[in-house]
């Protein structure tokens, strides 16, 4: 059992915000997978799923197209309600960047959140000391935001949870982007399913995705500096 895990990625193109957000989920999944959480175990032996709440990326540097970067996760000591993940990003054997996400369990069949506690093993896993103390607070995007296009949900973008995949959010906020974007956090509010339409509104390097029924789906906002994030 593992206390963290290194992987190895690199994008076909640019480190681009859904590229960095991908190379995160590798490391998440491999990571509990080594720590028997995976998506699998976790259905069969608790009824649960993982879901991803939040999320927050702050890259000091982005390497050129197509270099590989090392992704480092861990986790930290687990609350009743969250469970919280961190990352660095080294290239070239230095520290670039870092992220940090805040993970849910959720009942698979009803589809509710749950306490952690009901999983007892979350509590004995390893966790590295020093634990960071970085938070992610509340996310608030400016009103009113300009409508700025949709999307309709397609089958190929649905995860093993069977709802809209956390980085083909970021795929498709990514185009109201600031050049080379180095900072930025998600939110992710409810879930959507393959034929839903997103309405995206955005403006000022912030998007906001709401369903058709008028409810907010996600919320991302790009930063200008680690210092703005923070």
């Amino acid at each position: 059992m593992k206390a963290s895990l290194e992987v190895m990625d690199a994008p076909q193109g640019a480190w681009t915000p859904e590229a960095l957000m991908a190379a995160l989920e590798r490391a998440a999944t491999d990571h509990a997978g080594e720590l028997g959480i995976d998506h699998d175990t976790m259905v069969a032996q608790y009824g649960c799923l993982w879901m991803l709440v939040r999320s927050r990326i702050s890259m000091r540097e982005l390497p050129p197209p197509g270099e590989a970067m090392t992704v480092r996760t861990w986790l930290r000591s687990p609350s009743p309600a969250v469970s919280i993940r961190d990352y660095d990003f080294l290239w070239q054997g230095r520290p670039v960047g870092r992220g940090l996400q805040y993970w849910v369990l959720a009942d698979a069949k009803a589809r509710r959140i749950i306490s952690l506690r009901e999983v007892p093993l979350l509590w004995t896993l390893p966790v590295p000391q020093p634990e960071r103390r970085e938070v992610i607070r509340r996310l608030v995007l400016p009103e009113p935001l300009p409508e700025a296009g949709a999307w309709t949900v397609a089958p190929e973008e649905i995860d093993d949870n069977g709802h809209l995949n956390n980085v083909v959010y970021v795929r498709h906020a990514q185009r109201f982007a600031p050049p080379e974007p180095k900072f930025f956090e998600v939110i992710y509010d409810r879930e959507c399913f393959a034929g839903e339409t997103l309405r995206l509104y955005a403006g000022d390097g912030c998007v906001r995705g709401v369903k058709s029924d008028g409810s907010e789906s996600f919320r991302m906002r790009f930063f200008k500096s680690e210092e703005e994030i923070l």
